[in-house]
């Protein structure tokens, strides 16, 4: 490329013909670069990849200030019209700490991504949501007869390493209650989001008798009004959302308690699973209400999971027969939202995958993530041992990712997958 010229969707070239002098071939000089309008200058480095983006901080002080705007940051979502790019995330530990790695669908291959920046002790406990181009986690954790809760909440951009940390809701009693940090709602084009915790609060009731009474509560944390709302429904007497998980993780985890795999949230609705009788609750964050769904859960599901993807709501567990079945089967259902019934997508049997990893539930939550930005496939990640199963819904295909890295001394199995999509959005 000889030449460039610059017009309103980007940059292009043309070539110099064959006969042209090499000597006269000069990209474009430094004082056309220097007079252009500083509007036209920012439509070409809106245009840039990402990683080019984070580079340019250290180009200068005056593209790093840049760069760090939100201003800027916002232009950019808004420009740039090229697909986006999806990673499905995964942590595990080793001697080094707390490791993050990120698969990319479109090239088929892992990212290892440093956390090492970030001034806290990260464990296994410490990766909690994900949402775009942000990540939350928890530090500082602390056991309560409940189970295990951090103190504080950490909200990064691992691309930009840009970072915050948030404080636990104000209106939190730890001894009483017991968090699940269900998701992040990410507004890419404001640059705005929204972090949300669902969790159980006991209190007494309004009688005399002294019966507590359970309440399902989601704390809002505005990234604009940096302010917590909580907002509550009452349980029935026989429904827990700490019974549900407590029972579910002792039998497919089998160490504290974490809730991850009961509650998601998919266009701006919290759906969360509790125990009797296994009843969906909804809840609106834009319209801030509460929707108790009450559909039963397929009578074969072990260990259900929830997974939510644009219009789409799917329950992905082991599936048992009966409650003697002993087979490592995993099924998939979806929600169909006229008839509010579980149908079957799929199962995939024991013996697809009777040479992968020990024969035990999946560890950790499943995640949906489009292959392409103009398909109507859904792949759905599930965790086995160490390796994860990437099931295509649409084309009832599957395949096991590639290891993220050879096993070492010291290392320990891989924690829970989370959808994202780089960026540089602000925490």
């Amino acid at each position: 490329m000889a030449g460039m010229w610059i017009t309103r969707l980007g940059i292009k070239g043309h070539e110099m013909k064959s006969d042209a002098n090499p000597a006269s071939q000069v990209m474009l000089k430094r004082d056309i670069w220097a007079s252009l309008p500083e509007d036209v200058l920012d439509r070409v480095i809106a245009r840039l990849p990402l990683q080019s983006l984070v580079r340019m901080q250290s180009v200068c002080k005056k593209w790093k200030i840049k760069v760090r705007s939100s201003s800027f940051i916002r232009f950019c979502e808004s420009e740039n019209e090229s697909p986006r790019t999806e990673w499905f995330l995964t942590f595990g530990q080793q001697k080094l700490g707390t490791v993050c790695f990120a698969y990319d669908v479109h090239l088929s291959k892992w990212h290892s991504i440093p956390l090492g920046y970030l001034p806290y002790d990260l464990n296994n406990r410490s990766p909690l949501a994900a949402a775009d181009g942000l990540i939350c986690l928890g530090a500082g954790w602390n056991a309560n007869s409940r189970g295990a809760m951090p103190t504080k909440l950490v909200i990064c951009n691992p691309v930009s390493r840009f970072w915050r940390d948030v404080p636990l809701p104000p209106q939190l009693d730890p001894a009483l209650s017991i968090l699940s940090v269900a998701g992040l709602a990410v507004d890419r084009v404001l640059g705005t989001y929204k972090l949300i915790v669902v969790g159980e609060v006991r209190r007494e009731g309004p009688s005399t008798d002294g019966r507590e009474v359970k309440l399902l509560v989601a704390y809002i944390f505005d990234s604009v009004s940096q302010v917590w709302k909580s907002y509550e429904v009452e349980l029935d007497p026989l429904d827990s959302f700490t019974s549900f998980l407590a029972s579910h993780f002792r039998t497919l985890v089998g160490h504290s308690i974490r809730a991850v795999l009961c509650s998601v949230v998919c266009e701006d609705v919290l759906y969360c699973l509790t125990a009797r009788p296994y009843q969906l609750h909804a809840f609106n964050v834009v319209n801030e209400g509460w929707n108790r769904l009450k559909i039963s859960l397929p009578a074969e599901i072990s260990g259900p999971s929830l997974v939510a993807r644009p219009g789409r709501l799917f329950l992905v567990g082991a599936y048992r027969h009966n409650q003697h079945d002993k087979a490592n089967n995993i099924g998939i259902w979806e929600l169909d939202h006229d008839t509010q019934r579980w149908n079957v997508v799929d199962i995939l049997l024991e013996a697809m995958r009777s040479n992968h990893g020990r024969k035990s539930p999946p560890k950790s939550p499943p995640r949906a993530i489009k292959e392409t930005i103009d398909s109507d496939d859904v792949i759905l990640f599930v965790k086995w041992a160490t390796r994860f199963l990437a099931y295509n819904v649409s084309k009832k295909s599957w395949l096991w990712l590639p290891a993220c890295i050879p096993s070492t001394q010291g290392s320990q199995p891989y924690h829970n997958g989370y959808l994202f999509t780089p960026s540089l959005l602000l925490p």
